[in-house]
């Protein structure tokens, strides 16, 4: 996995000169070549050697840096220049004119100072431009649910055999994936993205950047509605992706969605894909079994699969993944025993004790789809039969955002899937998961409602019994996992550290290092 620190930039292409594959003393791309690809104006001419890292976190500049000043809703990094000069940087990208002190501080400093109209859509260019050499299958992964997930059951698969790299978390976005291309080292034969979107048109413009070799798309559901509309739009917006595939390429997709199926019905791009028994798809999962352990499963009615992560829709990711297993060469006993290797993401289907409590933490995102398969597994995993008197199965929902119109219907849904998966006991949380509540409790679910999640977290506690079966979901920006804070009475959660730093919100605080 690459970390959260500087990339290092490379000339690569045959304009700036090509590395040999097995040497890692090249020279850095110079600022009048970083210029011409980012489109950008030189404010002036620093006599600093610019020694090939590029930085986005003021934090973590180094002598000879090229920092790119990001702007976001809440941070904006030409706030730090001064810090950024201090700290030895070579050449700065800035989108706004500096205040006349950071100007004389970069004049004299001798700072190569150059101007673009937007650094991210800059940094975008020039991850583009490095794209173009780079020696390394490149799969991207996009759809609306289940693309984390599918992406690290790919890199887990690959590693066996090849030495790559995966995106980090969810850095997805127009930041994130430019920075994981960026990071490429010269040895790596594979690198897997993750591609998302919220907005029309997100997914073409990473789409250019990434190029991808092979296109993986999960599927679809309702999400991010408020912008994207209903399902026919989010098809053309998650297809999008296809359109950019190399030649060569392949396409690998789950069969079960017509919409996404009639979004690609023009594409000619080779195509291969997944899907249960009976649907036609090149490789079928059969005799699906789902237990504490995972899910067992059969491809094509000869091969046995255990995947040790819950949820039956991750078996359908997991055939995904094999698909670009078997593309990329990996033999049937490597990729059975690659399963075995993989490992739940933190706050995705992640069983976890927090005092008395048995639950499952699924609270890293939500939409109608994904709440409906996370209540599904959890009373699966906790059938009434064997929960008896002595466990509850307690759902604690929250929001599902960005549904628009649709939220209060989408989320009276959510109620309706709570009663009939016979829940004892349900807190909701947040003003759309109101309507849940009214729902289930209209079908006899006791139901408690909280408004926001801080306050939840202050007041949840005595509402549960010791040994309740917890299951946790909600949307991003409802933070539930500070539930699980206030349980362990103040002690962190096992969520992972600036998950969403460079993942949905220009931040401060990231930046990545090419390990080579």
């Amino acid at each position: 996995m690459m970390s959260n620190r500087p990339v290092r930039l490379w000339r690569r292409d045959s304009e700036f000169g090509r590395r040999d594959k097995d040497t890692l003393a090249v020279e850095p791309w110079t600022f009048e070549q970083i210029r011409r690809v980012t489109l950008s104006r030189r404010l002036n001419r620093g006599e600093l050697e610019f020694r090939g890292r590029i930085c986005i976190d003021s934090r973590q500049v180094m002598e000879g840096d090229l920092f790119i000043a990001i702007r976001g809703r809440k941070h904006d990094s030409h706030r730090f220049i001064r810090q950024v000069v201090a700290g030895g940087a070579a050449g700065l990208l800035v989108d706004r004119p500096l205040d006349p002190d950071a100007t004389r501080l970069v004049t004299r400093s001798s700072v190569t100072l150059l101007h673009t109209d937007d650094t991210i859509g800059a940094m975008n260019r020039l991850a583009a431009a490095f794209r173009r050499d780079i020696r390394a299958k490149v799969i991207a992964v996009g759809g609306s649910n289940g693309k984390t997930t599918t992406k690290q059951i790919i890199h887990t698969l690959l590693a066996r055999r090849f030495a790559g790299i995966a995106s980090p978390k969810s850095h997805n976005n127009n930041i994130g994936l430019p920075l994981a291309i960026l990071s490429v080292p010269s040895r790596c034969e594979y690198v897997v993205l993750e591609v998302g979107t919220s907005a029309p048109g997100e997914i073409a413009a990473l789409g250019h950047v990434a190029m991808p070799d092979m296109a993986v798309i999960t599927g679809i559901g309702l999400e991010h509605v408020e912008f994207l509309g209903g399902l026919p739009e989010i098809a053309r917006e998650e297809a999008a992706l296809a359109r950019f595939i190399r030649p060569g390429g392949i396409l690998i997709l789950t069969n079960l969605f017509p919409e996404l199926l009639a979004a690609l019905r023009l594409l000619r791009t080779p195509r291969l894909t997944v899907g249960p028994a009976g649907t036609g798809a090149d490789l079928e999962a059969t005799s699906i079994i789902e237990n504490m352990d995972g899910c067992r499963f059969v491809i094509n009615g000869r091969i046995s699969c255990h995947l040790p992560l819950l949820g039956r829709h991750n078996v359908f990711n997991a055939l995904l993944a094999i698909a670009v297993a078997r593309r990329m060469g990996l033999r049937e006993e490597e990729i059975v025993a690659g399963l075995l290797a993989v490992k739940p993401s933190p706050m995705r289907l992640e069983i976890q004790q927090v005092r008395r409590h048995f639950v499952l933490n699924d609270a890293y995102n939500a939409n109608p789809a994904g709440m409906c398969a996370a209540l599904e597994t959890f009373a699966g995993i906790y059938p009434p039969a064997v929960v008896g008197r002595s466990i509850r199965r307690v759902a604690i929902l929250g929001d599902m955002l960005e549904l628009g119109g649709q939220s209060d219907f989408l989320h009276r849904q959510v109620g309706r899937q709570v009663a009939a998966h016979r829940i004892d006991f349900f807190i909701a949380i947040g003003p759309f998961m109101k309507c849940a509540a009214d729902e289930a409790a209209a079908a006899g679910v006791p139901v408690h409602h909280f408004p926001d999640t801080p306050t939840a977290a202050e007041r949840i506690a005595p509402l549960l019994l010791p040994c309740d079966a917890i299951l946790l979901k909600a949307s991003r920006g409802m933070r539930l996992e500070s539930i699980l804070d206030a349980l362990r009475g103040g002690e962190e959660s096992s969520r992972p550290a600036g998950a969403l730093v460079g993942a949905q919100e220009p931040h401060e605080p990231l930046g990545m290092e090419r390990i080579v």
